[in-house]
């Protein structure tokens, strides 16, 4: 949700910018950091005092009594420090919006470093208490650090970027706004909308656990797989996703520059994204061979983490390409639209996942939760990619999705089969030969998609005007 808030406030931010505004911006981010902060405010003293009922709902469908109720006593002892969480990212999500008005993308790149390091140090220390096998079990020290090591992760991940835009000379406070103010109500009828928006992962991430507690480790397959899931989009797509929204919303009334942009992003992300795809739908099984530790490679663990990357995978490019388009809604003022459809599509994909719970079992059920992802974000990609279509009048197709599945489809069977015929033994064996089958597919991948023309420019390619020699530059107003 805090993606989604930063996301539809970056146009307003770059209109207020581009005319050299910085007053009023700072006057409007500080006057939505405000009403979030109290909205938030609210939400996270509800999420304390309704923590153990909404561990009673995530551990609903586990079969075991007793763990059971160790299941719910650790997750309402985090969730009181989890929740309010939120109220960190209201901060982090102003101050990253501003950032990307500003074009100030790489500090934004580095915040999640931040996080990582805190959450790897705290694991680690974790480990060292707790042991190799902690179990659910935890003492009051051990689940410490658990708890602060997410929240002092989260204050890193939002710190990073708050420090960077007061570098830039922006005043960041939180303001009380007027209770007639049309700027801050129009973006915050707008930021609604997108947090309603993201209500679809928490409708798809619920479905999953519920459903996901009836196979014993099907939760925590799923929940680790969305974890390596996320990682390529985080590093490969959503900086497309930054990158473009700034210049989407300065051509919001240049549909043919507006198009163009939006294809160039397609396609960068297809060849960025479809390959890594593959590699993680062919390899998903030696990959958790490797990754999984603990309890996770018992009792058939190993199969059921690979199911659910692999299931998860198939839809990592139109995963990518909803939120791409639901950003292009933003840029053109409109942030209700990519909601229904998000919470539409979600119906769909619980649909999926709730059938598959109720006629399948073991792997098989695991794997309807990742097709229910996958199913979700397919059908709300689609319905946004047409919208889009009569929005601009221009059918946006990108040119090289066609030949980097042409190429990776190959690849990703060949490295299957040959992973398969190798069969390494031991975790160090298998991470070696998925490194080097990886590297060599990856060159192969490059040289032969340099062959066929599927490499798109660096940047995008504004589109010839008709009677005219020169068009006008990437961004420019036409």
């Amino acid at each position: 949700a805090a993606g989604a808030l930063s996301a539809v406030l970056v146009p307003t931010f770059v209109e207020l910018l581009d005319r050299g505004d910085q007053a009023e911006a700072e006057r409007l981010a500080g006057r939505i950091l405000g009403i979030a902060l109290l909205v938030l405010g609210v939400v996270a003293i509800v999420g304390i005092v309704a923590a153990p009922w909404i561990a009673d709902l995530l551990t609903t469908g586990v079969e075991s009594e007793r763990i059971a109720e160790q299941q719910r006593d650790l997750s309402t002892f985090l969730l009181r420090f989890f929740v309010p969480q939120v109220v960190l990212y209201a901060i982090g999500a102003v101050a990253v919006a501003v950032l990307y008005a500003k074009r100030r993308l790489a500090v934004t790149a580095v915040a999640p470093i931040g996080l990582t390091v805190v959450v790897v140090v705290a694991m680690g220390l974790f480990r060292v208490v707790a042991g190799p096998d902690p179990g659910l079990d935890l003492s009051t020290g051990e689940r410490l650090i658990l708890a602060l090591g997410g929240t002092l992760g989260v204050a890193a991940f939002v710190g990073i970027p708050t420090v960077a835009l007061w570098r830039t000379g922006f005043r960041l406070w939180p303001r009380l706004a007027r209770r007639h103010d049309p700027a801050v109500r129009r973006v915050m009828q707008r930021s609604a909308w997108a947090v309603f928006q993201h209500t679809m992962i928490g409708l798809l991430l619920l479905a999953a656990i519920i459903v996901g507690n009836t196979v014993e480790g099907g939760t925590l397959a799923y929940q680790v797989a969305w974890v390596f899931f996320l990682a390529p989009y985080a590093v490969l797509a959503q900086p497309i996703h930054t990158a473009i929204l700034p210049d989407l919303t300065r051509q919001a009334n240049d549909p043919e520059h507006f198009a163009s942009s939006l294809r160039w992003a397609l396609d960068a992300m297809a060849v960025l994204i479809v390959p890594v795809a593959g590699a993680l739908v062919a390899l998903a099984l030696p990959i958790m061979r490797v990754a999984a530790f603990g309890q996770a490679t018992e009792a058939g663990g190993v199969g059921l983490l690979a199911i659910g990357l692999a299931t998860l995978a198939i839809g990592l490019y139109t995963y990518s390409a909803f939120l791409l388009f639901a950003r292009a809604y933003y840029a053109l003022g409109d942030a209700r639209v990519p909601a229904v459809v998000a919470v539409a599509s979600a119906v769909v994909g619980i649909a999926v996942m709730a059938l598959g719970g109720a006629l399948t079992s073991g792997r098989t059920t695991v794997a309807f939760l990742g097709l229910g992802h996958t199913t979700a974000y397919a059908v709300g990609a689609l319905v946004l990619w047409f919208g889009l279509a009569r929005r601009t009048g221009h059918l946006v197709l990108p040119a090289s999705l066609g030949r980097a599945v042409v190429v990776t489809a190959p690849l990703a069977l060949g490295c299957w089969a040959l992973v398969l015929a190798i069969d390494p033994a031991g975790r160090v064996a298998t991470g070696l030969l998925v490194a080097a089958v990886v590297a060599v597919a990856g060159v192969v991948y490059v040289g032969a998609l340099r062959a066929i023309g599927g490499v798109p420019s660096l940047h995008p390619v504004p589109p010839h005007r008709a009677g005219s020699s020169d068009a006008p530059p990437y961004g420019a107003p036409a």
